[in-house]
């Protein structure tokens, strides 16, 4: 794949990209195509996949990289429970 430096395909492109970041984070919507690239990457066993839970988001991580996407995911999850305490406010 990146051998050549060169990639077959867009899916090849996405998977390539967390491959290298090691984690990806969604928090929003991601194009059917690239959502079907990662899915792909994930069955074929290049890339690992937390699915959402709660306020936790969806990662998407090279399989070397769990503990960081878990990291990573707690961060978002406490950035937004810190949020909806300003908004309520709500001292803890």
């Amino acid at each position: 794949m990146l051998e050549s430096g060169k990639l077959a395909n867009l899916a090849e492109a996405h998977i390539a990209i967390v491959r290298m970041m090691g984690v990806r984070i969604i928090t929003g919507t991601v194009p059917r195509d690239a959502r079907a690239a990662l899915n792909a990457g994930v069955k074929s066993g290049q890339l690992g996949r937390l699915p959402k839970k709660g306020l936790l988001p969806e990662a998407y991580f090279h399989p070397t990289a769990k503990a960081t996407a878990v990291e990573q995911r707690q961060k978002i999850a406490t950035a937004s429970i810190d949020a909806l305490k300003k908004v309520l406010d709500i001292r803890a």
